[in-house]
């Protein structure tokens, strides 16, 4: 990486607008225009909405005409009450028929409830959104192409979409109960832990120096960190990109992103032997290699998310209470840590494990991951 983050952020580096999206829908569905107009943006979409855009005493026809022309893509929400209107088959029959000019996809129906798709929309293949909105969503994010996003730091995060998932596992007391948990909206995580360069580039110290199980390195796991160290870190990288907010996952962001999909006890299966391939444990590093690897020299999980199993224990914003059936406390002591670390069994690292400490801990064996969101959506 060339430069200082901070000089690069004052210079004002060019970086890629996002995809825009314009939102059809008939005035009766404008709360279901909205909700989906909120997570467009928490994904990193430019989204024009007519509640948005189109204050009193504007020219409706106008306004319209201008988010159109600005807008890569137009999504049309299919009701019955969406069929039946003109303004709303006016809209998506001018991006349609740019789409035929262009020879490339802009328009996508979401289907929101049973009616009859007009006859140039029925030939699409649409978003299904009657049964499963976050199914629908999935599916409209996939086919606009949104992947990683990329911070001014150089950082890459993945996005996470929506769904539903059981937290925790029968094998300890802690992890007890199971127990369903749903995200609502879309975030962006970061595919590596934050690095000894990046933390660097922010916070500009070495709390590692001189620890006898740190390699120092550009990609090396910034460790010896507290929770309150990471806080820190995090403040001041939003002040710094003020653009965007950046926060620890929670537990259930954490275990979500961790198992992407999955219900074994590790993202690839439950046979810990496999762990070796996606991260690193206390067989692979006792008496040979003991201490934090550079990130992403093992697989990542299925949603491309490196060393979440193994390597560090990586701090989560929760207060650590116990089990899950344990009502919270008015005076928690630890913070939650998450992932396992390279000094630590391969059971440490199961996507349901939990473990505690005092936020003012910090040693060679933890560090953290971040989140993102843009900022004008916190």
């Amino acid at each position: 990486m060339k430069g200082c983050f901070a000089d690069e952020l004052r210079k004002g580096a060019d970086t890629v607008p996002a995809p825009s999206i314009f939102i059809s829908h008939s005035n009766r569905d404008a709360a279901d225009a909205l909700r989906l107009a909120e997570d467009l943006k928490r994904a990193g979409l430019d989204v024009w909405l007519d509640a948005w855009e189109i204050g009193v005493g504007d020219r409706i026809t106008q306004s319209i005409q201008r988010g159109l022309a600005h807008a890569n893509f137009l999504a049309v929400w299919i009701t019955k009450a969406a069929v039946e209107s003109g303004w709303v088959e006016r809209e998506w029959q001018s991006k349609y028929r740019a789409e035929i000019a262009s020879s490339s996809t802009a328009v996508f129906p979401l289907l929101a409830e049973d009616c009859e798709l007009p006859p140039l929309l029925a030939d699409k293949l649409y978003a299904d959104f009657r049964k499963d909105y976050h199914s629908g969503l999935a599916q409209l994010l996939k086919a606009v192409g949104l992947q990683d996003w990329v911070s001014p730091l150089g950082s890459r995060f993945a996005l996470i979409l929506p769904g539903a998932f059981t937290m925790g596992s029968d094998r300890e007391e802690n992890e007890r109960p199971p127990h369903q948990e749903t995200i609502n909206s879309p975030f962006y995580m970061a595919r590596y832990v934050v690095t000894q360069q990046e933390w660097l580039e922010v916070v500009g110290t070495k709390p590692w120096a001189d620890d006898r199980h740190v390699r120092e390195g550009e990609r090396f796991p910034a460790v010896d960190v507290s929770w309150f160290d990471a806080q820190d870190y995090i403040n001041r990288l939003s002040r710094m990109d003020p653009d965007n907010n950046y926060y620890l996952p929670t537990e259930v962001e954490w275990e979500y992103a961790a198992r992407a999909g999955t219900t074994t006890d590790f993202s690839f299966g439950d046979d810990e032997r496999d762990m070796r391939f996606y991260g690193w444990y206390r067989d692979l590093t006792k008496d040979v290699a003991e201490y934090a690897h550079e990130v992403g020299l093992k697989r990542p999980n299925p949603w491309g998310l490196y060393d979440i199993h193994g390597n560090i224990w990586e701090w989560v914003d929760n207060w650590y209470y116990g089990s899950y059936g344990h009502g919270q406390r008015l005076d928690p002591v630890k913070k939650v840590l998450r992932g396992g670390g390279w000094d630590y069994p391969a059971d440490g690292a199961r996507s349901a494990y939990r473990n505690g400490e005092v936020p003012t801990r910090s040693n060679y064996v933890i560090g953290f991951r971040l989140i993102r969101r843009p900022a004008y959506l916190s």
